[in-house]
């Protein structure tokens, strides 16, 4: 039986999107409380740990990558998300590395989110962070997988356009296209 995510904390700048959130999680069952910046988020996780942290990238004076070792330091056992309004490969390892189990992008719903993060127990654990920092992803594949399409789906389909979004040569892309086929 897949654990149930009882307990859980948002930390987001963006007060609609944060109460609204909060709102989602709380009628689906979960305790949820919500913090506006990384600071709020790290004296609630010292307060009481959770089941699962999302966390935006983007937020005034601490963003939520640099943050991420301090969550996880807290709630070693949580699922840990970040969330981001545009998703590409480099951040995706950043945010593993530092610490997230997955990275997924906004807007998201509350039933999304809950099924991501129940999967994420269910998953081996990648081991922890060692001093120099480096952290194998075991969901790797399936952000590369989301990344691409949302950039295919940003660019109309043109693999030029969705490649200079992603940041790689359009030769690198049709081969990670084919590759998944």
């Amino acid at each position: 039986m897949p654990r149930k995510i009882e307990t859980a904390l948002v930390v987001d700048d963006d007060d609609a999107f944060r109460m609204t959130l909060q709102g989602a999680l709380r009628r689906r069952g979960v305790q949820a409380r919500t913090a506006a910046t990384v600071d709020e988020g790290l004296v609630s996780l010292e307060d009481a740990p959770v089941d699962l942290v999302v966390v935006d990238y983007r937020m005034p004076r601490s963003d939520g990558l640099s943050a991420l070792h301090r969550f996880r330091r807290l709630c070693p056992d949580a699922a840990i998300v970040m969330l981001t309004g545009f998703g590409d490969i480099p951040l995706a390892v950043a945010a593993v590395r530092e610490g997230a189990d997955t990275l997924l992008t906004k807007p998201i719903d509350a039933d999304r989110l809950l099924r991501e993060a129940t999967a994420l127990f269910e998953a081996p654990r990648a081991p922890a962070p060692q001093s120099s920092g480096v952290r194998t992803s075991y969901k790797l594949d399936e952000l590369e997988r989301d990344t691409i399409n949302a950039a295919l789906k940003d660019s109309g389909g043109v693999i030029a356009v969705a490649a200079k979004l992603l940041g790689i040569d359009r030769r690198t892309l049709q081969r990670k296209l084919k590759k998944s086929m």
